[in-house]
């Protein structure tokens, strides 16, 4: 008996200890152009409340289907965007979940298909003026935004991508389904690509092997591949003013299955060059000036280092007893970000 209470106050314990790990939170909006309450979960950097980075701004990746897909990119962004090499930058996430999928993705009204449709232009509306408003009245936004859709919402990535350009900076359409409406989208392209300015917006297209591990395809199958295939060749035919496009096969990935390293190929694809060697900032500070510049640049917007990524290296510089070179990249930062309290004690 002794024993036994031993035991079950140990458990209590441990229990009274236990801690919920909380990645982001559920925030609502109501919408006059949709007439419904949406949802949608944020998730925010790991130190985006710390004081000394309150000068911080971030971009926003806005992701459709979220209520699939908000656990699966914020994993992906943190493991991408922290540490000595970071491949993109800390983002804020907003993960717009679904109340009717198919109304709110497709372009165009289908009569016969079993199911509403035909509200892209509306629910691009709501995000473009009502939902991203209040994100940037919310949150320390920087500006840039990327949109991120599977399937339907690969679709409604494209479209956007034409129809209100500047809208977002970077698009990732994962396996989109182009073959809607008889393939009305891909049908257009061609005078729309040859005429169109798409001013250095950057577009990752994940295509998919539809078939799979089936034996025998689908007329759905077949039209879904042959629109993709059809859009492709149009982009590789007429270079898009300004656009960077990367078009990446997955011979191994189904339509389902191409989402996880769509998003990971895609964030890559969409930020290109943002690594920067740590042994380089280490040695020489202003090497982060040259390095953020041709960032800026290649993406035409203006970036800077993030703040806690200059914070780590000077971190790992005082760990390795290098005082003055932690002192110089300590002073480049505060140029950066002049409020932030942390520098002001980290090497003096």
């Amino acid at each position: 008996m002794k024993h036994f209470i031993t035991s079950l106050l140990l458990c209590l314990c441990l229990y009274s200890h236990a801690q919920d790990v909380t990645i982001g939170f559920t925030e609502t909006i109501d919408s006059k152009l949709l007439k419904e309450t949406r949802e949608y979960d944020v998730y925010l950097p790991e130190q985006y409340s710390e004081a000394h980075y309150k000068s911080q701004q971030y971009p926003v990746i806005y992701i459709l289907d979220g209520e699939k897909f908000f656990h699966v990119a914020s994993g992906i962004v943190k493991n991408l965007s922290t540490g000595y090499y970071p491949v993109m930058p800390e983002c804020i996430i907003v993960a717009i979940k679904n109340t009717n999928r198919s109304r709110d993705l497709t372009p165009t009204k289908i009569a016969d298909v079993g199911y509403v449709s035909g509200g892209a232009d509306t629910f691009s509306a709501f995000i473009t003026t009502e939902l991203m408003p209040k994100i940037d009245a919310t949150y320390r936004t920087l500006g840039y935004n990327v949109l991120v859709g599977h399937s339907f919402g690969g679709l409604f990535t494209i479209n956007s991508l034409f129809k209100t350009t500047d809208t977002f900076h970077g698009y990732l359409a994962i396996d989109p389904s182009l073959w809607w409406d008889d393939a009305l989208f891909v049908k257009a392209l061609e005078g729309e690509l040859e005429t169109k300015d798409f001013n250095k917006r950057a577009l990752f297209i994940a295509n998919a092997n539809a078939s799979g591990a089936k034996t025998k395809t689908s007329a759905q199958d077949d039209a879904h591949e042959q629109a993709k295939a059809n859009a492709i060749a149009q982009f590789n035919t007429t270079t898009p003013k300004q656009l960077k496009l990367t078009v990446k096969y997955y011979p191994e990935e189904d339509h389902g299955s191409v989402v996880l390293p769509a998003f990971i190929d895609g964030f890559r694809a969409l930020f290109p060059d943002y690594r920067i060697n740590v042994k380089d900032v280490m040695s020489d500070p202003e090497v982060l000036k040259s390095h953020f510049k041709t960032v800026s640049d290649n993406l035409g917007f203006p970036f800077k280092p993030q703040c806690a990524f200059i914070d780590g290296v000077v971190d790992l510089l005082i760990d390795r007893n290098r005082l003055e070179d932690a002192k110089a990249l300590n002073e480049l930062n505060k140029s950066y970000y002049p409020e932030n309290d942390y520098l002001k004690t980290k090497c003096n």
